[in-house]
């Protein structure tokens, strides 16, 4: 086996020639018909963690338990049309990922909406559809919101979003839950406090539970168990018992195989042992525990496809292999430092490699999805796989030195199903200056 067969999906394969397939389905096939870069979701892989995730819940909380999927991770029309076939609630931050779920069938009742900056526009929207709950982030959008729903004579259900004032030991642009946040209503000096008890007197406000989130990337349950220790403690004080507890996401995935592989198991029973003890003790009830996984969810279904262009050795004597994509379709490296690796997806890894570096064809010297790795020399045209590739690739893609966004597709039963089609390379109407009115 490959040594980084536990990084791909889990229906990961490869025939006698070394050519990799996911799904039943070649990746070759699918490169040449579809062209690079190219995006693939394992379904089984998918709705796998999805059930784990659950039967976790199940088994570890005594109370009623959610996982709702966190869209920015990655969204379309025809994935949350699987999503919606599953058992999950849904996280949304913009008016545009509401407007997906809803088309894709998806009740309000599984849905929240949350986000630091909501327009007039996404808490109309998320009024008039019902959404289970608004996560209100600030005194200001609390009232502004109160007013909205006077306005509609409508109580607004909400969440408040709290933020804790706990460090956790990830990138720094991913960090969220920590005192200088720009995210949510901040237990220091009292503000959260008063927000609650505006919110609990407020007639066209319901009140019905809290929220935190503390960053991304987090192996350590450690935090989580501190930030609801800090939740049910303020909920005491303001004489409030939450009939929902979301902890948010975030519990980091394996992206290299160096890094030991992190099951959601340790997570998702620290977060239920503390918030059940510490309801106990208080002789509340529990209430719904609400989990937000995004990357943990899809990250490891996802494969990105690429085709070598060039490659050289640079001044220092690395050998550098460029694709025809990179930070167009994965911003990640760029913007967080972000550690990946790579595989040949038609043959076999030969036994002598050069030291390597994987670099995108954008004109940015940041343009570098891998910066050090062991890889045998390759011709252009050559196939070149990159695991863990499901979660905030697409969702973050641009159009990038006039880049055309890949196309992704769903894999499942030997069939491969398109979830979004490449954009047309022409550019689009956006680009050329064209609006239905000139067209008229």
């Amino acid at each position: 086996m490959q040594q980084n067969a536990g990084l791909f999906p889990l229906t990961y394969t490869r025939d006698e020639a070394g050519a990799v397939n996911v799904g039943g389905c070649s990746l070759t096939q699918l490169a040449d018909q579809w062209k690079t870069p190219l995006y693939l979701l394992d379904g089984i892989t998918v709705r796998a963690h999805a059930a784990r995730l659950i039967e976790l819940g199940k088994l570890c909380y005594p109370g009623k338990f959610t996982v709702a999927y966190a869209s920015k991770a990655y969204l379309s029309l025809k994935f949350a049309q699987k999503l919606s076939a599953m058992p999950l609630g849904i996280d949304t931050v913009s008016l545009g990922e509401m407007m997906i779920a809803r088309k894709a069938g998806i009740d309000g009742k599984r849905v929240h909406l949350h986000g630091n900056g909501k327009t007039e526009e996404e808490l109309r929207y998320a009024l008039d559809w019902g959404v289970d709950a608004i996560v209100v982030d600030s005194l200001e959008e609390m009232e502004y919101l109160a007013s909205l729903a006077e306005e509609k004579s409508q109580r607004a259900a909400i969440w408040l979003r709290i933020t804790p004032g706990v460090d956790v030991d990830t990138h720094a642009h991913v960090q969220t839950g920590q005192t200088g946040s720009k995210f949510g209503v901040s237990i220091h000096g009292g503000q959260a406090a008063l927000v609650i008890k505006k919110a609990l007197r407020h007639p066209w406000l319901d009140l019905t539970g809290l929220h935190i989130h503390l960053g991304s990337q987090i192996f350590d349950p450690a935090p989580y168990q501190k930030a609801v220790r800090k939740l049910i403690q303020l909920s005491e004080e303001c004489g409030f018992k939450p009939r929902q507890i979301s902890t948010g996401g975030g519990w980091g995935v394996r992206y290299v195989g160096e890094q030991a592989d992190n099951d959601a198991e340790t997570w998702i029973k620290a977060v239920s042992d503390t918030l059940s003890y510490e309801c106990r003790q208080r002789d509340w009830e529990y209430p719904e525990l609400v989990l937000e996984p995004g990357r943990w969810l899809i990250a490891r279904a996802g494969v990105a496809l690429y085709k070598v262009t060039t490659s050289k050795f640079n001044g220092e004597g690395k050998y550098v292999i460029a694709l025809d994509g990179g930070m167009a379709d994965n911003p990640r490296p760029a913007m967080y430092s972000a550690v990946y690796t790579a595989d040949l997806a038609a043959r076999k890894m030969p036994d002598e490699k050069l030291d390597s570096m994987l670099v995108g064809k954008f004109c940015e010297s940041g343009d570098i999805l891998i910066h050090s790795i062991q890889m045998p020399e390759v011709k252009r045209g050559e196939l070149i796989a990159l695991p863990v590739a499901g979660a905030y690739q697409i969702s973050m893609a641009s159009n990038y030195n006039m880049a055309s966004r890949p196309a992704v597709l769903w894999l499942e039963d030997d069939n491969a199903e398109v979830l979004q089609y490449r954009e047309d390379a022409s550019m689009s109407d956006y680009w050329l200056g064209k609006t239905q009115e000139t067209e008229n």
